[in-house]
């Protein structure tokens, strides 16, 4: 299993990273209409969703293995006068208890791992997810430029390791949609859906499954 590596959050900007995604306002209508109550923000980043999700009432826990990151959402979180709990973590070996948290968001995040990381860290979100409790969570597809890119290191027919950019050196796991349903096999799957960004300017298609699911 390759060793995890974090963004720095000191040199990778972009707006979409600052604004929730808009796929994660049906979540909070859905968990509030549901009486979930504490969240997991998992692979945070520097916190979008966790400040979102935090101003209308859920109790957020957020997680990231960048230092940076988390430092980022901190400062964010007290000047909204927002209360959380942050932590910097590895997602292969989270910290909280078993049976811990209503819901889960991992958006853009599990994927920057290799085969064997990415099952064990679906292991560890069913692990802190309460039974009934509901998780989304994104996969990069191999349809993803990048994955076809012959200029990124392949470890393996799923995982590549990026050489440039703010990514480089980073794994990136990529599946079918077989895949998906294998990993996620143990957890019932109430949506699934898939999606292509084109970036005009750019020679690159950004490829993503997208998965509600349940424990």
């Amino acid at each position: 299993m390759i060793k995890s590596k974090a963004w720095n959050w000191n040199i990778a900007s972009a707006p979409q990273w600052e604004e929730p995604a808009p796929e994660v306002f049906p979540l909070l209508r859905r968990w509030q209409k549901q009486g979930f109550k504490k969240l997991l923000d998992l692979g945070c980043g520097i916190g979008r969703h966790s400040i979102l999700f935090s101003e209308n009432n859920f109790e957020v826990d957020a997680c990231d293995l960048s230092a940076e990151g988390i430092d980022k959402l901190n400062i964010l979180a007290t000047k909204n006068s927002l209360s959380m709990s942050t932590k910097v973590c590895d997602m292969l070996s989270l910290p909280y208890s078993d049976k811990t948290f209503d819901c889960l968001i991992a958006f853009h995040a599990i994927y920057h791992s290799d085969d064997e990381g990415i099952q064990k860290t679906i292991s560890e979100i069913k692990r802190i997810l309460k039974s009934g409790g509901e998780a989304f969570i994104t996969f990069n597809s191999k349809n993803n430029s990048a994955f076809k890119n012959p200029d990124n290191k392949h470890l393996s027919d799923s995982t590549i390791v990026k050489i440039q950019g703010h990514e480089a050196g980073i794994p990136h796991y990529y599946a079918s949609k077989q895949d998906v349903e294998n990993l996620l096999k143990d957890f019932e799957i109430i949506e699934f859906s898939y999606k292509e960004e084109y970036l005009l300017d750019q020679d690159y298609t950004g490829a993503h499954y997208y998965v509600l699911l349940k424990k």
